[in-house]
């Protein structure tokens, strides 16, 4: 069939100049998820040959870790059925990591159900290429398998698109997208009714003029979801980068081959991604009545699993030429300038028996 629009810049640009300026969270949405266009449904974003890695791709041990705080929580809640789902999965690396270490615990592996959710159709390829066909697809978050669901999300809501409003000193502005008188994008504003930042908690929050705040409705109703389904059993862990402290200040950034770009260039061939509010989620799981964990900075909750440990053994089996690259690897992990303190982890859960020894 052929496409309407040569690319998706120009189908965003006839939006704009059919309808008016839109939302920072729609054109977050267009480029990310659009359906002819979108850059999580098509392109192969991850890995050294992509636009960013994981640290699933940079190490075993990230995901081997990840499966040891599993099958020891199994322990600890009784050794019960468990489903473990993950939200975007990226390659599959990680829940190839955690089935492989899972089936050295016979009666661990055969207490599993292995879920992922995602939207893209490239990575979907990936992920049973690289699991092979043990897991089970989640297609929509509204219906959540039944049981005791463990959820991981690792570099998940990061890439769920956001809104950004800015404090003029009586009133909030909504930051949007519209075309200059050259044709290209330009930052612009929409004005904003009260009952939407009612919605946002946004009415009474102290900002200084002209700062801008973050926020994001679909993360917010994603968490929701999740907290239901948490809210007698299981748990949701997030390894993320964040802000820890609210939503103010621009964290939109545009990455392709490893390196930032402006958010306007290349829309649906670029990952946008920004900080998530790690405050703003704490508040949400406490007004449902689900206990929040942390957040701890990634080193911390890696070394106390037993990754250093993990990193001597496998140092101790394999060549002097091999043992450069895994330095490299641990260090990426856990070192302050690196993943170490930029991503933080988060835990939320009503079974304390399932929290992480770092993050109680």
């Amino acid at each position: 069939m052929k496409k309407k629009y040569k690319n998706l810049e120009e189908k965003i640009k006839k939006k704009i100049y059919q309808h008016g300026p839109i939302t920072i969270e729609d054109y977050m949405s267009m480029c990310l998820q659009d359906e002819e266009y979108g850059y999580y449904k098509y392109k192969k974003p991850i890995g050294a040959d992509g636009d960013f890695i994981t640290a699933p791709e940079v190490s075993q041990m990230f995901g081997e870790m990840i499966a040891l705080w599993l099958i020891t929580t199994w322990h600890k809640i009784g050794k019960k059925k468990i489903n473990i789902i993950e939200l975007g999965p990226g390659n599959g690396y990680m829940m190839d990591d955690i089935q492989r270490v899972s089936k050295r615990f016979p009666d661990f592996y055969q207490s599993i159900k292995i879920w992922l959710y995602d939207t893209s159709k490239t990575l979907a390829v990936e992920q049973s290429r690289n699991i092979g066909n043990v897991f089970k697809r989640i297609n929509t978050l509204e219906k959540l398998p039944n049981g005791i669901n463990f959820f991981i999300a690792n570099e998940f809501f990061d890439a769920i698109p956001i809104k950004q409003f800015i404090y003029k000193g009586s009133d909030w502005i909504e930051r949007a997208i519209d075309i200059d008188d050259t044709g290209q994008f330009t930052h612009s504003f929409l004005d904003t009714k009260n009952e939407e930042l009612t919605d946002l908690d946004l009415l009474g929050y102290g900002l200084s003029k002209d700062i801008i705040y973050e926020t994001s409705p679909k993360q917010d109703n994603i968490l929701k979801k999740i907290f239901k389904s948490i809210s007698k059993n299981g748990g949701l862990l997030i390894i993320d980068y964040a802000k820890i402290n609210g939503g103010a200040g621009d964290t939109l950034q545009a990455i392709s081959a490893h390196k930032k770009k402006s958010i306007f260039d290349d829309p649906g061939d670029t990952d946008l991604t920004c900080l998530i509010d790690m405050k703003r989620y704490i508040e949400i799981a406490k007004a449902m009545n689900i206990n929040s964990f942390g957040p701890i900075n990634q080193s911390d909750f890696l070394l106390s699993l037993g990754i250093h440990e993990r990193y001597k053994m496998l140092k101790s089996n394999i060549s002097d030429e091999h043992k450069s690259t895994l330095y490299r690897q641990y260090h990426r992990l856990i070192d302050s300038d690196k993943m170490g303190e930029l991503f933080k982890v988060l835990y939320f859960s009503n079974n304390r028996s399932s929290v992480p020894e770092k993050m109680k």
